[in-house]
């Protein structure tokens, strides 16, 4: 029982302490929240064949200022795109999630410009359904990005582009997951 104590104890003094490093420095521009829309180009050959060259994303971005520049940053994506396989023109369905997050820098390049370079680990759902088969699984994989933002008072606007990637197998055939992206974004800065 007391082992439990000092435990939950430890917990919370390290919660703590990381709350007031985090909170001491707060002032202008600790806390991003963006929206953004745009494309993604899909890295595997097979996945293009099947539902086109690209599909249409919206992804969610949170950013929390940690050190001067630099922010702990989360975002998660979504979309599921219809298509019909290559010999036989049956339908298939495919979904893909994912969850990210990573250390971004993001610099005023100017009064009104910032840059904003991000790289971090991102968690992949997918499932593909085709001929009575489906497949789905859960892989970890890689981000990177960067965007150019206008700001004017708490207002973000800008343009995005980035990479993400994981792979995977089935019946011994690899495939990719993710690809690339370009999107416009629009947001806030505390």
């Amino acid at each position: 029982m007391k082992n439990k104590i000092i435990n939950r104890a430890k917990i919370f003094l390290i919660l703590f302490s990381l709350f007031l490093v985090l909170t001491s420095n707060l002032r202008a521009d600790t806390l991003m929240l963006t929206v953004s829309g745009g494309y993604l180009f899909p890295a595997d050959a097979g996945y293009r064949e099947v539902y086109g060259r690209r599909v249409i994303v919206p992804e969610f971005k949170v950013g929390l200022r940690v050190l001067s520049n630099f922010y702990f940053y989360g975002n998660f994506f979504s979309f599921s795109k219809n298509g019909l396989t290559p010999e036989l023109q049956e339908p298939a369905r495919s979904k893909q999630q994912f969850f990210g997050g990573g250390l971004a820098y993001s610099p005023y390049l100017n009064k009104y410009f910032k840059a904003y370079l991000g790289a971090g680990v991102v968690a992949v759902t997918y499932s593909e359904e085709a001929m009575g088969i489906t497949v789905s699984g859960n892989k970890v994989g890689f981000s990177v990005e960067g965007g150019l933002y206008l700001k004017e008072k708490f207002l973000l606007m800008g343009i995005n582009a980035a990479y993400c990637a994981a792979s995977s197998s089935y019946e011994e055939v690899n495939f990719k997951i993710g690809g690339g992206r370009a999107s416009v974004l629009l947001g806030f800065i505390f």
